[in-house]
Formats: C-alpha cells, structure tokens, sequence
C-alpha cells in the first residue's frame, strides 16, 4: 500500500475516533441535565431562578409520595435507580435510588444518599416547577477579624536616603529669598 494512502486512511480514523468519543467521553465524566443519554437510569435537574424545580419520586401502586426534593437555586440534583441492590429492601421495594445535590458548577459527585424504592414498572419520577421566580442565597463575605494574639512589630522609624527623618521637623517648606 502507498503510505500516502495509509497515512490518509490513519488520518481519518483518528478524526473520525476523536468525533466520536468527544460527545460521549463528556457524557461518561460529568452529569448533565437530561442524564448519560445511555441506559444508566440516571437523571440530573438543574434548578435556576427562572425554573425552580420540585423532584419527586412516586409509588404508582398507590400514587404514593416516597421522595421529594425542592432543588435550591444554584444547584442540581442526580437520581440514580439500580435494580434488585437494596440490601434491607422487600419485594414490594427492591431497587435503590442514589441521590445528592450539589453546586451545578461541579460535573459530577459521589451520589452518597440511598433509599429503597419500587421496581422501574411501580415508581413514576414527576419533575415539577415551583411557583415565581426565586433567587439565589447571596452568601456574604466571611467577617475576618483581627488576631488577638498576634504580635505587632513596631513601625520602623521613617528614612530619607538612610538617614532617619525627625518627624517633629518642618516638611516641605522652603524659606523664601526676602
């Protein structure tokens, strides 16, 4: 084969390799809003002044509220459902969801929260809108307060060209020629 023609075919592997796992290397570290676009059962909902979300998981056999979040401005909630993993659950609730909420300028945390839920045929995940507009805590700067222990170093005394300044002397005056 001509190199030119192998290096071409190389070329085009490698652009074509980079395009495709642009899109789902950014799926696989981060969680963005709508979920992995895979089947994780895994979702992610961020909550802005403008749509304030309510999150909350139901059980359809009896339209049960089991869960519910009000996500705070500024942050975003990742639910994730895995099947037949719960360790102290029944079999009217055998899957875990994993949950945390956190800033939405992370890309992902360890999802540290776990509850017993319903299999995916008996629970109904409803995203809802809260009512207005609301708006972030502001969080105010913390107050830092001097040391009381702290040692204070004297001022060292003033120099002019080396030489201390008496600070009791007449500065910048000038006698005049009369």
């Amino acid at each position: 084969m001509n190199t030119t023609y192998k290096s071409a075919l190389v070329l085009i592997a490698m652009f074509l390799a980079s395009a495709l796992m642009s899109g789902c290397i950014k799926q696989l570290v981060s969680n963005s809003p709508g979920g992995h676009m895979r089947s994780t059962d895994s979702f992610t909902y961020i909550s802005t002044p403008f749509e304030p979300l309510t999150v909350t998981l139901y059980d359809q056999r009896d339209n049960e509220p089991l869960w519910t979040v009000d996500v705070p401005i500024g942050q975003k909630v990742t639910v994730r459902f895995q099947a037949n993993k719960a360790k102290e659950g029944t079999t009217r609730r055998p899957d875990i969801m994993q949950w945390e909420i956190y800033d939405q300028t992370k890309r992902r945390a360890n999802l540290t929260n776990t509850m017993a839920v319903p299999g995916a045929d008996a629970r109904l995940l409803k995203v809802a809108l809260r009512d207005g507009i609301e708006y972030p805590d502001e969080k105010l700067p913390d107050v830092e307060l001097d040391d009381p222990n702290r040692e204070w170093v004297p001022v060292e005394p003033r120099r002019f060209r080396g030489v201390p300044v008496d600070n009791t002397a007449r500065s910048g005056a000038y006698l005049s020629d009369n």
